[in-house]
């Protein structure tokens, strides 16, 4: 089999090179069932995992999609909310079918993962992937990816001077932080990953039945992934996206593509008021020299 193929930016992630589909998930429904689902922490492989279920011919949702539909971050906030602020009424097998209806397989991510046990209630027909990794190696990643970015000042001034795109991405994430891992900044985030690591994979373990449940390894490549989904091996490589380089480029990208639409909204109201101020001293001067 040839070496793994090296993805692109744009085959990692079409949803960045997409227009704002601008859906209100809210008002779906299912229309294909939910099949499989990937509810390792973050860090352990989500895009990988993201991937080959694509590659199998699942439509895998995962929180990258919140860029070409970011209206999907209202409708998560809201599950966040009810189920650990309290706030609304939590949600139930209906609000999850207008949520990922159009999808028939997740691998989870901020905020997906905050709600494992609720996917694995309301879809008792899925199955259920595990891929857990040596928590110390974890650790390392999680910190220096997630956690960095999620206190990253840069990222949030970078999101404060676009409410419209990259804002709504990052409260977001920062409410999965605050109300999943009740941690408030980076120190208290750093304190309690292990204990959220562990309470996690022993949570996923209790709710799944045995013959639900198949803990991967990365690495294990096609077969046990396609054996336990019934599904023939691909003719091509296991998809490898390295997390922590992906991460990286994901976050450029984003930022660059809310920034870029900052200027293009200033740039708009600048030809708006430079149009206007041109009417208005075309006019000045007419009246000046008796024309208007």
């Amino acid at each position: 089999m040839p070496p793994p193929k090296k993805l692109t930016m744009m085959e990692k992630h079409p949803e960045l090179f997409t227009p704002q589909t601008n859906i209100d998930r809210r008002e779906h429904e299912r229309v294909v069932p939910m099949e499989v689902m990937n509810l390792g922490f973050p860090r352990t492989g989500t895009m990988s995992i993201q991937a080959a279920l694509n590659i199998l011919g699942y439509n895998c949702y995962h929180s990258s999609v919140f860029f070409s539909n970011i209206r999907d971050c209202a409708t998560w906030n809201d599950a966040m909310d009810a189920k650990y602020l309290h706030r609304g009424t939590p949600f139930t097998r209906p609000d999850w079918d207008r949520l990922l209806g159009s999808y028939s397989a997740v691998s989870a991510d901020p905020p997906a993962v905050a709600f494992a046990e609720d996917l694995v209630a309301a879809y008792p027909d899925a199955k259920v992937i595990l891929v857990e990794r040596e928590i110390e190696a974890w650790y390392r990643s999680f910190d220096a990816n997630v956690i960095a970015a999620q206190w990253s000042a840069w990222i949030s001034f970078a999101s404060a001077l676009d409410p419209w795109f990259l804002g709504p991405v990052r409260r977001c994430h920062r409410r999965w932080a605050t109300a999943w891992m009740d941690a408030h900044g980076a120190a208290e985030m750093r304190a309690k990953a292990r204990h959220a690591y562990r309470a996690h994979y022993a949570l996923v373990r209790r709710v799944t039945p045995p013959e639900r449940l198949l803990e991967y390894r990365l690495g294990d490549g096609w077969g046990p992934l396609c054996a336990f989904l019934g599904k023939p091996v691909p003719q091509v490589p296991f998809p490898r996206v390295n997390d922590s380089e992906a991460l990286q480029e994901l976050l450029a990208v984003v930022i660059r593509r809310g920034l870029w639409g900052v200027w293009r909204r200033v740039l708009r109201v600048v030809l708006v008021l430079g149009v206007v101020g041109l009417g208005v001293w075309l006019c000045y001067r007419g009246m000046w020299c008796g024309d208007c």
